[in-house]
């Protein structure tokens, strides 16, 4: 499908005429002038009606932010809308260092993480959040076709829609020229977006200077080089220690670092699955340390976050293999300790069937399959990986 001509939705075609004009918004002196704004087209929805559109009211917008900010150094720019797929609105959002600045101070006074730098790169590029969020009701009010008219490929073909827009915007000079445009980032952007949605628009939209410089700032590889620079062994101390702070859910410097950059608790386990057995000893250390806390999180009707932390060292052990004797023998300990546990529990967590399973994994000869019970979750079959048994 065509982005410039076809229409996206069932019935959509071609001809749409527009009957009103609205004023242009102030602009600065030498900006070239603003494309003029029609009123929303009536009928089927045309996409390259929609792109021109698009295209002038946008242009309005950034003349009058440009208009409205004064010297404030401008450094976000995006189309902001509701989803990566299957969206409904679009809406213009920007933001300058100094309104990053302001917010993250109001945002201090009540919580402590987000004071200095920390505050100023969690929020950078959390849209809802900018100082100018949402500002033009112009660009708001354009309508696109609902969800359910969409024809295969619509998404691909609006998306398109969007980009082109704002290259048209971009090559007309509005979002600067030089120096001036290389610190400024332009993006199609939603809530909580995706690194590869994020990634997409900040190639497609944006020369080459700032597309490195943003991944020097935000990429996730920078962060994994810094820590890996350390020695081997305090190496995997920060490793282990962040991979606990973000399943905790902690905020400490590190922690709040890594998620400003995207980093999950799975991609701390890629890290210290580098280390092999040496990291063995530690990850039991932790299924030990977690393993007896309360179970259950009645609030959220969940297993609690030490659970999960308990049960995610263990299985990332059983990932890494090459489990030595010693470290065997502290899971046939643990197995006893839990399942003593367990029947105090009339629901209890499955760390004794999942430890079970992990020692019948890596000895096969040793350990038969264990048993569990799908009401309880108890582990039936205890004796076979108790210390003495499995001797």
């Amino acid at each position: 499908m065509s982005a410039g001509t076809s229409g996206v939705c069932a019935g959509a075609g071609p001809g749409a005429t527009f009957d009103a004009a609205v004023p242009d918004s102030p602009r600065e002196p030498g900006a070239p002038p603003a494309l003029p704004l029609a009123a929303p087209p009536s009928g089927a929805f045309d996409l390259a009606t929609f792109r021109r559109e698009l295209a002038s009211r946008t242009a309005s917008a950034v003349q009058a932010l440009r208009a409205r900010i004064g010297s404030e150094a401008l450094y976000a720019f995006a189309l902001f809308l509701d989803a990566e797929a299957a969206f409904t609105t679009v809406s213009a959002s920007a933001n300058t260092e100094e309104a990053l600045a302001r917010r993250a101070a109001a945002r201090a006074e009540a919580d402590p993480r987000y004071r200095g730098e920390a505050g100023r790169r969690l929020l950078r590029w959390s849209t809802p959040d900018w100082g100018y969020h949402d500002f033009s009701p112009e660009v708001r009010a354009l309508s696109l076709p609902p969800v359910l008219e969409w024809r295969p490929g619509a998404d691909v073909a609006l998306y398109a829609a969007l980009v082109g827009a704002l290259k048209v915007i971009d090559r007309a000079g509005l979002f600067g020229r030089g120096a001036e445009r290389a610190f400024l980032t332009v993006n199609v952007l939603c809530p909580s977006p995706s690194p590869a949605f994020f990634l997409k628009g900040l190639k497609l939209l944006n020369p080459r200077p700032t597309v490195e410089r943003h991944l020097r700032e935000t990429a996730m590889a920078p962060f994994v080089r810094c820590v890996n620079r350390a020695p081997r062994r305090e190496r995997m101390r920060i490793w282990l220690a962040l991979y606990e702070d973000l399943y905790m859910e902690w905020r400490t410097p590190i922690a709040e670092e890594a998620r400003a950059r995207g980093m999950s608790p799975w991609d701390v386990e890629a890290e210290l699955a580098r280390f092999g057995a040496k990291a063995v000893p530690a990850l039991v250390d932790l299924l030990a340390h977690y393993g007896f806390a309360s179970p259950f999180d009645h609030n959220r009707g969940l297993e609690t976050r030490e659970v999960w932390l308990a049960g995610s060292a263990l299985f990332l052990l059983r990932r890494i293999g090459g489990v030595h004797e010693r470290e065997i023998a502290r899971l046939q300990k643990l197995v006893g300790e839990f399942v003593e546990r367990d029947r105090r529990l009339k629901i209890a967590p499955t760390l004794a069937e999942n430890t079970a399973r992990v020692l019948w994994q890596l000895r096969p000869r040793r350990f038969p399959e264990p048993q569990m019970d799908p009401q309880t979750y108890k582990l039936l079959n205890p004796e076979p990986f108790l210390p003495r048994a499995g001797r």
